[in-house]
């Protein structure tokens, strides 16, 4: 009986050690760089609309899905909001926003707004 116990116990412990840990929401941005909130208002238009990459473009971001790939934001299901990442069209810049987008909802609001400032290295949650 304890032999089991311990079998069960033992593969419990390998089956969560082998699962990718979830990541919890980024802490609260402390400041942000002054030029940050032009691309803040830029990014909050053009996410919205039904090609961000296309209308981005016009402001001067460039913009595509964020796959989380990494697993530093929360996890999504596979059918509803998507991130939505936006860095400056200038090459080489680290600074970017990744935006959740609910893209089934009218009007494509976006329930969460996160910044890096590492080349999407680590986030912070913009508090809006």
């Amino acid at each position: 009986m304890n032999v089991k116990l311990v079998k069960w116990s033992l593969s419990a412990v390998l089956v969560l050690a082998a699962s990718p840990a979830l990541a919890a929401a980024p802490p609260a941005c402390k400041s942000l760089p002054k030029d940050v909130a032009k691309m803040i208002q830029s990014f909050d238009s053009c996410a919205r609309t039904e090609n961000p990459t296309v209308a981005c473009e016009k402001l001067k971001l460039n913009a595509r899905v964020y796959e989380n790939d990494k697993g530093l934001l929360p996890p999504l299901g596979p059918i509803g909001p998507k991130y939505w990442r936006a860095a400056p069209a200038l090459l080489g810049s680290p600074q970017g926003l990744v935006y959740l987008v609910q893209e089934s909802a009218k009007g494509r609001p976006i329930t969460q707004r996160y910044y890096t400032g590492d080349s999407f290295g680590a986030f912070c949650t913009i508090k809006k």
